[in-house]
């Protein structure tokens, strides 16, 4: 297709955030998966057991790829220059692994969203503190995505939006909503 294989167009990966950092919990219950690096320790330790883990998973499925978010990979700390050393320690540890792997990085992102710092946006928050927080995090995400050879970088706007309806176009908001023709059909009706 297009002059290239198949696999260049679907590029499969195991996504970090699902298969490792997930504790199959639901809103109304407690995690049921216990692994591992989901104990108390020390935190950096337990970053690079589940790394272990997660190659030794690419390793058995034969993956060609898998991505991340920051969260996914390094543990949280209380300070932007606390998380961005964790990232840069686990992403020294990730180029290390990789080199030693078929499997290599399709994409890296920011998780700009799991934390209450983000309930009012990452990129669009009216908090400059915040604000600074989440371009820090990208650049340095961006940075790490880099060193361990990411085919892409993902900007997912996860929590952006906007403070109040002050700040948009309702003319524009609806047209998008119903179409400029008025309201868009059903699926199926």
């Amino acid at each position: 297709m297009f002059g290239k294989p198949l696999k260049e167009h679907l590029r499969f990966a195991v996504a970090y955030w699902h298969s490792f950092a997930m504790t199959a919990s639901d809103p109304f219950g407690s995690a049921t998966i216990n692994r591992p690096w989901m104990v108390p320790g020390d935190p950096i330790a337990l970053a690079k057991v589940k790394a272990d883990a997660a190659f030794d998973f690419f390793r058995v499925l034969d993956v060609p790829f898998f991505c991340f978010h920051d969260a996914d990979i390094a543990p949280a700390e209380d300070t932007l220059s606390g998380c961005l050393r964790n990232l840069h320690i686990i992403g020294d540890y990730l180029e290390e692994k990789i080199s030693q792997s078929e499997t290599k990085l399709l994409w890296g992102t920011a998780n700009l969203f799991s934390h209450p710092r983000f309930m009012a946006g990452a990129s669009t928050n009216p908090d400059p503190n915040v604000f600074a927080w989440c371009a820090g995090t990208v650049k340095n995400c961006m940075d790490v995505t880099k060193q361990l050879g990411g085919a892409n970088y993902v900007l997912w706007g996860g929590r952006e939006g906007y403070e109040t309806l002050l700040n948009t176009d309702m003319k524009q908001e609806l047209e998008q909503e119903t179409g400029a023709d008025g309201p868009l059909p059903l699926a199926g009706g």
